[in-house]
């Protein structure tokens, strides 16, 4: 599935948002516990030894700061945040794309699939419109067929009955307009009727 234009500068749009909302939610929070070390001696102590203490590498490197830490751990966790807000936006997106296409097809277009391949679960749920859509007409083809044969008994079962009735009428035709010479000939037409 691709996105329109419109669609992409939202996205980026979201993520420009998103990275500038991040930053200066970290700044702040950095300003607080940068305060609230120079506030404690005590606090700004055990940071130093705690510095001091850990070193990384063949070369013993330490952290100039805790700050430095502070700001690596945040990029790390801003990435994620930022990834997940705009991962959960395309897929809003590609959720709007199947229900308009949704839409068209509930509009009569029932000879139209939806066309797009999905990652994940998404591609599930087209699929399962898909064939929703194809069951439905197949649903509809059969329903023709039956009422195509419930036409053609009802014309033969219609001709098959209409031959005895017309003769039926005509014999009592005749017996109404009195059309016998005898009571014999009476009793012969209303037997031919009946039987």
């Amino acid at each position: 599935m691709k996105l329109t234009a419109r669609e992409k500068s939202e996205l980026f749009g979201e993520g420009v948002v998103t990275v500038i909302l991040l930053l200066l939610l970290n700044l702040s929070v950095y300003v607080l516990l940068d305060q609230m070390i120079e506030s404690n001696p005590q606090l700004a102590n055990g940071i130093f030894q705690i510095k001091m203490s850990l070193s990384f590498g063949p070369n013993h490197i330490r952290f100039w700061s805790w700050g430095w830490l502070f700001v690596c751990i945040m990029v790390i966790l801003d990435v994620f945040v930022v990834y997940w807000r705009l991962m959960r936006r395309y897929r809003q997106m590609q959720l709007q794309h199947v229900i308009a296409e949704l839409h068209y097809i509930a509009n009569g277009h029932l000879n139209h699939r939806i066309p797009f391949q999905l990652p994940g679960e998404m591609q599930r749920v087209v699929m399962s419109i898909n064939a929703l859509v194809d069951s439905t007409l197949n649903a509809m083809k059969e329903e023709r067929q039956i009422e195509h044969s419930k036409d053609e008994l009802i014309t033969n079962v219609s001709h098959d009955i209409r031959t005895p009735l017309t003769s039926i009428i005509g014999y009592l035709g005749l017996i109404e307009d009195q059309q016998y010479h005898s009571q014999e000939e009476l009793l012969k037409y209303t037997h031919t009727a009946f039987v």
